[in-house]
C-alpha cells in the first residue's frame, strides 16, 4: 500500500513540474513574440526549445534557471538566433543575435 502511495505522489509531482515548465514556456513564448514585433523580426516557427535548465542562488532565494532559443528572420531569407533566459517566472535575458536590417 505505502508502495502506491509513494507512486501516486511521484507521478502527482511530475505532473505538477510538467505543467509549470509548459506554463513558463507559454509566457516566455508571448514576450518572445511581443519583443520580435518590436524589433520588426519574423519569429520562425513559432516554437521555442529548452536548451538548458539549472537552479540557481539569487536575491529571492534558489530559482530554477531555463535557457530557449529560437529562430528569427529580418529579411524573410535567413535564419538567425535568439535567445531567452527566465529565472522562475522573471525573463532575466532576451538576446537576438546580429541580423541585416531589411
Amino acid at each position: 500500500m505505502l508502495g502506491w502511495i509513494v507512486f501516486l505522489t511521484l507521478c502527482a509531482l511530475l505532473y505538477l513540474f510538467w505543467s509549470r515548465q509548459q506554463q513558463a514556456k507559454a509566457m516566455t513564448l508571448t514576450a518572445v513574440r511581443r519583443h520580435c514585433q518590436q524589433e520588426e523580426v519574423q519569429l520562425l516557427d513559432d516554437t521555442l526549445v529548452l536548451s538548458g535548465m539549472a537552479l540557481r542562488r539569487g536575491p529571492g532565494g534558489i530559482r530554477l534557471q531555463r535557457h530557449y532559443q529560437f529562430e528569427f528572420s529580418s529579411t524573410g531569407d535567413e535564419r538567425y538566433q535568439g535567445q531567452v533566459t527566465l529565472a522562475g517566472r522573471h525573463i532575466i535575458g532576451l538576446r537576438l543575435q546580429a541580423h541585416r536590417i531589411h
